[in-house]
């Protein structure tokens, strides 16, 4: 049991250094939110989404990795977080979800259990359908969002109207990090109340201590964001990230919101950072890999023990 709750402690520690960054880097990069009052943000809302939701993703990942004992998730989630760690040294926003589903396909090959294929490629699909999905909620929120703007004639209530709706759009995304990537921990972990809430705690000291370098990436260097392109990106990409949650299929909302911001900058005629986008597209592809890989490595070198 106790490696079980260390194994979880650093999967949540590497979701809240990878993935705060989708939570909070467009309030933090337009410079509406300073670092340290996002990541008590992150704090908070992480708290509530993970102790409020989550069942329907919980019960998707765990099925998954039925068949498995405590060993074998405890090589599954450690597995996932290094490859979530390594993603992060480099400052690159990767997917813990997918981390966590590439390292359980893997252990299911190494342990010859049953993979479930048609769950895999609906959760795939997802990943592959959230970004578009978050491009377009993105920009309808943009233009819906500057309509409501142009009425606004007061420059002090607009500004504030603009920081509110930044602080807002962040909060509700700490939320879904609690109820979708969060939610993943808890479903292999099968914590109840007290270990979601210290995965939650854990998955803000990851925010703490090792965050700023993917929240630089996702706020700055991909694309110049605004307070209106920024909270237009951020609700867009919740918005994706609720819909698959109310499905119970675990998504990534790294993706959702790379999507989000690429969306809406594409439409105002912005310039996107290719090379950065490139970068966080073959980490996409490396996360799931890597894991597994790790993963069926690990678990066939202990069952050969």
């Amino acid at each position: 049991m106790l490696w079980l709750l260390a194994s979880a402690f650093f999967m949540a520690w590497a979701i809240g250094a990878n993935d705060s960054a989708k939570a909070v880097g467009t309030a933090v990069g337009s410079g509406i939110i300073g670092f340290k009052r996002a990541v008590l943000l992150i704090w908070v809302f992480v708290v509530a989404g993970a102790t409020m939701d989550g069942s329907c993703v919980s019960s998707t990942v765990a099925g998954l990795a039925r068949g498995m004992g405590e060993t074998t998730i405890v090589l599954v989630l450690f597995s996932a977080a290094s490859a979530v760690t390594l993603a992060t040294l480099s400052g690159n926003p990767i997917s813990t979800t997918q981390a966590i589903i590439g390292a359980l396909v893997g252990a299911s090959l190494a342990l010859g259990l049953p993979v479930n294929w048609g769950v895999i490629f609906k959760i795939v699909l997802a990943w592959v359908v959230s970004p578009v999905v978050a491009g377009m909620l993105s920009i309808a929120t943009y233009l819906a969002y500057r309509r409501v703007l142009n009425r606004i004639k007061h420059l002090g209530l607009l500004e504030l109207t603009q920081r509110w709706m930044v602080f807002i759009a962040a909060a509700y995304a700490s939320f879904n990090l609690g109820t979708n990537e969060l939610a993943n921990v808890v479903g292999l972990a099968n914590g109840g109340f007290f270990s979601r809430v210290f995965l939650a705690l854990s998955l803000g000291l990851g925010a703490l201590t090792f965050s700023y370098g993917v929240i630089k990436t996702v706020g700055r260097d991909l694309a110049p964001l605004g307070p209106t392109s920024g909270f237009s990106a951020q609700m867009g990409a919740s918005l994706a990230v609720t819909l698959a949650n109310v499905m119970g299929i675990p998504v990534s909302s790294g993706q959702a919101i790379v999507g989000a911001i690429a969306g809406v900058s594409l439409y105002k005629g912005e310039p996107v950072n290719i090379k950065a986008l490139m970068g966080i597209l073959k980490g996409w592809v490396a996360a799931p890999l890597g894991a597994g890989l790790l993963a069926f490595l690990l678990i066939r070198l202990f069952s050969d023990l």
